[in-house]
């Protein structure tokens, strides 16, 4: 879980992520099927909290959006002590083709910052949140009234590829009832900061990486 991430209540619970991270590898890890027959082990059990649908609901109740954009890095930078700021460090970037699927709008072009691993830290899908190919992504964001983040408005995003949402372990998403697939498409996905490509053909089951139809994802955010 990062420093922006909410528990189903709007709790702030990144001070826990690093424990919670791995758990979430360890659980995936010890299943040992693949997540479309037994979703169990994957990020449903390992997050703290309620349900994605209550899960938005919560948030929309405090403050936050549900969204579908496009999102591009900025290029700038705040970093600041992870106790008190929230994350070491995050990372600007730009939304665009915005829909606001519940909550206030976001208009396009309007920045949002991403918590991430300082600078010089390799980052991998256990420490930073992932990317898609052109940056479509589905995302909570949290008015920095919300959080204790040093910047705001924060993401808690998940990318999209194709027709299918990409929760990944370092966001703390609740899939449970959803019957999560195990992602094993050829798109590779890239940590927010940078870094080397992640997912793809072929992928262990221990990657963490499980996709749920975005149709059934706007679905969700609708009726929450």
């Amino acid at each position: 879980m990062r420093g922006g991430a909410r528990d189903g209540t709007g709790r702030n619970v990144g001070r826990q992520r690093g424990r919670g991270q791995r758990q979430s590898a360890a659980a995936v890890g010890s299943a040992n099927v693949p997540a479309a027959s037994n979703p169990g082990p994957s990020l449903a059990d390992s997050c703290t909290g309620a349900p994605l649908k209550s899960q938005l609901a919560a948030a929309v109740q405090g403050g936050a959006s549900v969204i579908v954009a496009t999102g591009t890095k900025a290029g700038k930078l705040v970093t600041g002590d992870p106790a008190t700021a929230g994350a070491p460090a995050f990372y600007q970037m730009t939304l665009q083709s915005v829909q606001t699927l519940r909550g206030p709008v976001v208009k396009s072009g309007s920045a949002a910052w991403v918590p991430g691993p300082a600078p010089g830290t390799s980052a991998s899908p256990e420490n930073s949140a992932l990317l898609a190919p052109g940056g479509r992504l589905f995302a909570i964001v949290w008015p920095k009234a919300a959080t204790d983040d040093l910047v705001g408005p924060t993401l808690q995003l998940a990318p999209i590829v194709g027709a299918v949402v990409v929760f990944t372990p370092y966001v703390c998403w609740n899939l449970a009832g959803l019957a999560p697939n195990q992602y094993q498409a050829s798109t590779p996905l890239r940590p927010v900061p940078g870094g080397a490509n992640f997912g793809g053909e072929h992928q262990a089951a221990e990657n963490g990486l499980y996709t749920v139809p975005l149709a059934t994802v706007k679905q969700i955010a609708a009726s929450a």
